[in-house]
């Protein structure tokens, strides 16, 4: 097996392996949303504060994004308070804001806004990205396939 074979067939199964998981790793975090969202109850919320947060890159850059922090009460009558899990820059909420909630009655301040952006954004980009790696590298292992099965026969 010349250097060539070796480098592809270590790219190809690198680039496979990690982007399978990747893509179960969203496979599993789409079927744990998919359950939150079948179980919570809804609420209605208001947002009445934005949090920034911010972080710094290898650059020493700066960003910053908002994150809604929202107040419903629950069906049982108790008033909660949560952030939410995701933020933006611009914000994507003012406040004010009238806002679904999803929330289970044994964790009411780990509701979440009944948003795409917070429920799904996440395991859409590793199932995405982790297809795509895994793509590349099942294109790259098939493609070495007719050389590792006759190691005389050249790229």
């Amino acid at each position: 097996m010349n250097e060539d074979t070796k480098f592809l067939l270590l790219f190809g199964s690198i680039f496979g392996g990690v982007g399978s998981v990747f893509a179960v790793i969203g496979i599993i975090i789409g079927m744990n949303t998919r359950s939150y969202v079948a179980t919570a109850i809804p609420a209605q919320g208001t947002v009445i504060d934005l949090v920034e947060h911010s972080s710094v890159d290898s650059d020493g850059h700066y960003s910053y994004a908002y994150y809604p922090i929202v107040q419903f009460t629950t069906r049982a009558g108790e008033p909660t308070v949560f952030e939410s899990n995701s933020g933006s820059d611009p914000p994507g909420y003012t406040r004010g804001d009238q806002v679904e909630v999803l929330y289970r009655p044994d964790k009411p301040r780990s509701a979440k806004i009944n948003s795409w952006l917070s429920l799904w954004l996440l395991p859409l980009i590793f199932i995405g990205l982790g297809s795509i790696f895994a793509l590349v590298g099942g294109i790259v292992l098939v493609k070495l396939f007719p050389a590792l099965m006759n190691p005389k026969r050249a790229l």
